[in-house]
């Protein structure tokens, strides 16, 4: 009798209380990352210089560039395909995600010569170079974990992204406290991508082999085309501020930049997980079963949504606060620059749930159409900063960058009559109550820390 009910237990009641939702283990997995990057950027700030992070800026942003350019969509490829249960198909795809990997690895240790002597900065040669071996040892990452998106799986995903983010701030710190360099942060990088690609194995089994086939491979660049070029547009908006400001301000001051801009991209990765993992596949499964698309898209709109936009404003109106606890005084002006960052990552997460809404019910052409908003904004932004020769402008333009591009989005929601305005109203309104509490904080924080 015992044994049955411990059976019971272990089966019904109990393993339905210890489940976590796909929402949960991201919001989880997201708190719990920032905690680490909280420890790490305390403890990394103190041992490495303004400079070093100026040089870690431009090869993410080098990085991005290769990366995007190169992009396929290897995921949405996968999670829409009807074969994502085809081990043959998987390992044909597979085939071309590695091969892509080493191709990317010698394009990038080709251009970090060039590239360093572009930028005025030759000391970035040699770890550039080092630091492009993370293409080749990604591209050997297993695509199981994509197969799992479908399947509503978010949860292995989640625990991935934390382990990686875990051991690179760990291997960071370690590498750091002995070297006080760059390549502190290019052995971080190169740790957590072989971590990345044991986990996604360990997490997702069912190996790949090596199989060529033409016949997917000419599905993949039919299927991508349209994403290629979006990708090819979201390089253009999301690094040119980095590449201009890279040879504009003084190696130091970039580097608080950096810092502002890192912190301002640090929420994103819960969105990305979010529209990706959650919204996209939700209703791309509604749109093929014939199901209310509307309803699907809001019903996705969980407390972890709302509470991503009221941390997202918190962001905003704290970010004086946020600068003066975790760095000593010589990043203080990061705070003015986060600020205005800010505000494009707390309304990122509308945008992307949009446009991933949109992409799934078949607007494919939604993201492309979205990044082209962005560029115009960003054209205009950048011929005014160009004219009135202060790079605040350009800054100015990529924290307000998302308010074009969701009014476009929106506009195309409300063509196909799958908006609700009252429920679009209400997460600004988060946002806002973020601000309050945000600044309350910021001002309390400097009467009762003055020398915080």
């Amino acid at each position: 009798m015992k044994m049955e009910m411990l059976a019971t237990l272990r089966g019904g009641r109990l393993a339905q209380r210890l489940r976590i939702s796909g929402s949960s283990a991201l919001a989880l997995s997201t708190v719990l990352q920032n905690g680490v990057r909280i420890i790490s950027t305390m403890v990394l700030t103190r041992l490495l210089s303004p400079d070093v992070y100026g040089l870690t800026g431009m090869i993410m942003s080098v990085f991005f560039v290769i990366n995007m350019l190169s992009d396929v969509g290897f995921q949405a490829y996968i999670v829409r395909h009807h074969r994502s249960d085809d081990p043959d198909f998987l390992s044909a795809v597979w085939t071309i995600h590695a091969v892509r990997g080493v191709v990317l690895t010698i394009i990038a240790m080709l251009l970090a010569w060039p590239v360093s002597q572009l930028l005025a900065r030759p000391e970035l040669a040699g770890p550039l170079a080092v630091s492009s071996l993370i293409f080749a040892i990604d591209g050997q990452a297993s695509l199981h974990q994509f197969r799992a998106l479908r399947d509503g799986r978010v949860q292995r995903t989640a625990l991935l992204s934390l382990c990686v983010g875990v051991s690179q701030t760990v291997a960071a710190i370690l590498l750091a406290f002995f070297t006080r360099n760059i390549w502190a942060i290019v052995g971080s990088m190169l740790i957590a991508s072989m971590v990345r690609v044991w986990m996604s194995r360990t997490l997702f089994p069912g190996g790949h082999i090596y199989r060529r086939d033409r016949d997917v491979a000419s599905d993949l660049w039919r299927f991508s085309r349209v994403i290629a070029a979006s990708s090819a547009l979201t390089l253009v908006i999301t690094q040119v501020d980095k590449l201009a400001l890279s040879r504009i301000l003084p190696l130091s001051q970039f580097g608080t930049y950096v810092i502002a801009s890192t912190l301002a991209a640090v929420p994103t990765g819960f969105v990305a997980g979010y529209s990706n993992g959650i919204v996209y596949p939700t209703v791309a499964a509604a749109w093929r079963e014939g199901r209310p698309i509307k309803d699907t898209y809001y019903r996705c709109w969980g407390r972890f949504f709302y509470l991503y936009a009221l941390a997202a404003g918190g962001l905003i109106g704290g970010a004086d606060l946020l600068i003066r606890f975790l760095y000593d005084p010589r990043y203080l002006p990061a705070a003015f620059y986060l600020m205005i960052l800010a505000i494009g990552t707390a309304l990122f997460m509308l945008t992307s749930s949009m446009e991933a809404m949109l992409v799934g019910c078949g607007r494919t052409r939604t993201g492309l159409e979205a990044n082209v908003v962005r560029l115009i904004w960003l054209i205009g932004g950048g011929l005014l900063a160009l004219v009135r020769n202060e790079p605040i402008f350009l800054v100015l333009t990529i924290g307000l960058i998302e308010i074009p591009a969701y009014v476009y989005v929106a506009s195309r929601m409300q063509r196909l009559h799958l908006i609700s305005w009252t429920r679009e109203l209400t997460v600004p309104l988060t946002i806002a109550a973020g601000v309050c509490v945000g600044g309350a904080l910021s001002y309390a924080g400097r009467i009762l820390l003055p020398n915080l």
